[in-house]
């Protein structure tokens, strides 16, 4: 084998190598980046699921309330604190006129906590209401990143598709140069140049 022969054979076979181990190149930092999207996307996940877990509890207790159910409300800390110290005022006002059992002071209890209940009911569900809409927008805002996550994972794949496509080419266009030249100097060898 001539020595042209050896040198076209060599270049396509270099040719394609170099584009085999381009197409390899991108595929890894293909797959690098979509494991530092999902790195990060699982990250920040991470750090938005107390706002998410947070919106979650209060959208079940608004939902115990429409049903029916005030256990939350009355056990809330806000209201056995405000109960517990009206209560005790209006007791002492009781005890001072020494009426502390009888029936006036039973009834200024009962207005007391029906009045109460009435008002701070609106204020515990306007405090569930903002921590389930902090929930809701956490949850919007997870599903953004978890679209960007999915968009970057796509141009990743594309880019990989596309590179290897790109290297077999290369490797198409390398073997074929060789063939060509090696017919050319066939060819030429055999005296059918000019």
């Amino acid at each position: 084998m001539s020595m042209v022969a050896v040198a076209v054979v060599g270049s396509a076979a270099v040719g394609a190598y170099a584009a085999d181990k381009s197409a390899d190149a991108a595929k890894s930092a293909g797959r690098n980046a979509t494991a530092e999207s999902a790195r990060q996307y699982n990250q920040t996940r991470e750090d938005m699921l107390p706002w998410l877990d947070a919106g979650g509890w209060a959208l079940d207790r608004q939902k115990q309330v429409l049903m029916g159910d005030y256990s939350g409300f009355l056990n809330s800390p806000d209201y056995q604190a405000a109960l517990q110290l009206g209560t005790e005022a209006l007791d002492a006002g009781a005890t001072a006129q020494g009426n502390l059992w009888g029936g006036g002071a039973d009834a200024d209890r009962i207005q007391f906590g029906q009045q109460l209940a009435t008002q701070n009911l609106g204020n515990y569900w306007s405090k569930l209401a903002g921590l389930s809409q902090t929930g809701q927008g956490t949850a919007n805002q997870l599903g953004g990143f978890g679209q960007a996550h999915a968009n970057n994972v796509a141009q990743n794949q594309w880019g990989v598709a596309n590179a290897r496509a790109s290297a077999y080419g290369q490797m198409a266009d390398s073997v074929n140069s060789g063939i060509n030249a090696g017919m050319g100097y066939y060819g030429y060898k055999k005296g059918y140049g000019t």
